[in-house]
């Protein structure tokens, strides 16, 4: 009785519609993992390109997605939120269908593209429905969402690594099971009565929403206005940005890093397994320190810290126990920064723009995860190792500006404290 009265406990601190959110997001990104992280062994291994070429397919995959992730917003504030993850996420089990069906370099490379698209639509129309699921939940309400598509991408990478080794087509196979999965989940179980994101009455049609299948129930009264307030939007999509170009410097820089060290390629997996396995059971400290830290702001200030103080840990040394504690440092600076970011970005949308804005701060870090590899790989065969890893390390001085000016503009109707 005791651990059921806790388990009820647990589940009743989240509202309903949350944790459908969570168990989609759970079920995209495990789906997802299928197939990110085998796309270069794909492309080098199985395709025989190179690994120059396997870097312009990434690159143009991720513009696809920045590209996805604008629409998606943008279709979410004029169609509703879950006819665009339904769309995304069915043309996204199709697209993978293909690939199973298809072994041809011209098709994969069409696919891969459009996937970016596809699989970023949903995205934006996620995380608006986060913010109207729990309007007084904040932070915690985007942190949830992390959680759980964080915990998919743990179970996604390995299970599409043991489905890779039996065949690349079972994987793409598994991956379209996967979001057909959400589709039907989707269909059946996010249905937010009174909490889709307000349709743009200049896109269809003046008056009150009408239930239609985009997961309205009854009508949407008119929700009060205010003007996009762009200076402290664009202050955390410069933020956003900037932060996840210096980040992706850890993955780039030193898996090759440890390789020229002699450290096995499996005991760097190890690391990002460490990674996963800290953001779930650092909850209850990440907790300990949100009722601590009230201010956005400050929190995003702790993140950065924590991400420079990694990055600066591994200019110390080149012992296994340097590059573990630089991994929790990282980890403990990813978690505070990135739930609170578009948290921060719902505060400041008028109900009319949530989905468009959403969209808007996502491609920030799709553009952060795009520009970085190439940068961070350009300064290490330039300079080495430690050069790219201070030089990228001391831009962290722009997303701090960036947070600093986000406080300073924010408008005093958006509250922050308390969320």
């Amino acid at each position: 009785m005791h651990l059921s009265a806790r388990f009820t406990s647990l589940v009743d601190a989240y509202p309903r519609l949350l944790w459908m959110l969570g168990i989609g997001s759970f079920l995209h990104s495990v789906g997802f993992a299928f197939i990110w992280p085998l796309t270069t062994i794909y492309i080098h291994d199985h395709m025989g390109q190179s690994m120059t070429v396997a870097g312009v397919v990434l690159l143009f995959h991720s513009a696809g997605a920045a590209l996805g992730q604008l629409a998606g917003g943008w279709l979410t504030d004029r169609i509703g939120a879950r006819r665009v993850i339904l769309t995304g996420l069915t043309l996204s089990a199709l697209l993978m269908v293909v690939l199973g069906r298809y072994e041809s370099w011209p098709v994969y490379v069409a696919v891969m593209i459009a996937f970016g698209i596809t699989s970023s639509l949903a995205g934006p129309a996620i995380n608006a429905l986060v913010a109207l699921a729990w309007p007084n939940g904040g932070r915690r309400a985007f942190n949830f969402n992390y959680v759980a598509h964080n915990l998919g991408v743990a179970v996604g990478t390995v299970v599409g690594g043991l489905l890779a080794d039996i065949s690349f087509s079972v994987a793409f196979y598994g991956a379209a099971i996967l979001f057909g999965l959400f589709v039907i989940f989707a269909f059946a179980a996010i249905r937010p009565a009174g909490a889709e994101p307000h349709r743009d009455p200049r896109a269809v049609g003046a008056g009150p929403a009408q239930g239609d299948g985009g997961g309205l129930a009854g009508t949407t009264p008119a929700a009060p206005e205010w003007p996009v307030p762009w200076l402290p939007v664009v202050a955390l999509f410069v933020a956003y940005l900037t932060v996840w170009l210096v980040y992706m410097q850890w993955p780039v820089g030193v898996s090759v890093h440890m390789q020229a060290l002699g450290f096995d390629l499996s005991v760097y997996s190890l690391l990002w397994t460490l990674n996963g396995a800290l953001i779930v059971v650092g909850q209850p400290l990440l907790s300990w320190v949100l009722r601590r830290v009230r201010r956005a702001a400050a929190q995003m200030v702790l993140g950065l810290a924590l991400i420079a103080a990694a990055l600066a840990l591994l200019l110390t040394s080149s012992r296994y126990g340097v590059f573990v504690g630089s991994m929790v440092l990282l980890t403990f600076g990813e978690m505070l920064l990135w739930p609170v970011i578009p948290a921060s970005v719902a505060r400041l949308s008028p109900p009319s723009r949530r989905g468009t804005l959403q969209g808007f701060i996502l491609s920030g870090a799709t553009f952060g995860r795009m520009l970085g590899p190439l940068l961070g790989g350009m300064l290490y065969d330039a300079s080495g190792f430690n050069v790219q890893i201070a030089v990228m390390s001391a831009g962290l001085v722009v997303p701090l500006l960036a947070v600093l000016l986000f406080d300073r503009t924010r408008p005093a109707m958006v509250p922050a404290e308390g969320d």
